[in-house]
């Protein structure tokens, strides 16, 4: 990025009920981030926000579980289940001045991880 700050790329991923998933994706997220952080292409400061969208299951025990492990995540708990588009703009009104650019994908790895460094470089 010469000469620039690097840019600090935050990630939210909703989630209602996706225990079954939660350590796979924060695995996922975490080596992709962490790749761009120590490639230079992204600020060490960025993130991913799991948005507890209410769930009924362990969802909010795992993601402070993967939080307490991967030092890219980041949880946020909302009161109850207010559907999925809700759930992500919480995330995204949440964290919108703590990066310089927030992507959205579903925690249930229906959306390609592996599109977020194209993303990036774009």
């Amino acid at each position: 990025m010469s000469g620039k700050n690097k840019q600090i790329i935050g990630v939210i991923l909703p989630c209602y009920n996706e225990e079954l998933v939660l350590n796979e994706t924060s695995a996922q997220i975490n080596t992709i981030l962490q790749d761009l952080i120590s490639r230079e292409v992204i600020s060490e400061k960025s993130f991913a926000v799991f948005v507890d969208d209410g769930s009924k299951d362990k969802t909010w025990e795992m993601i402070e579980k993967n939080a307490s492990e991967y030092p890219t995540i980041k949880g946020l708990k909302l009161a109850g289940n207010v559907g999925h588009q809700k759930a992500l703009l919480a995330g995204l009104l949440t964290f919108k001045d703590e990066a310089d650019a927030l992507i959205s994908i579903d925690a249930d790895l229906q959306d390609d991880v592996n599109a977020i460094p194209e993303m990036v470089k774009k």
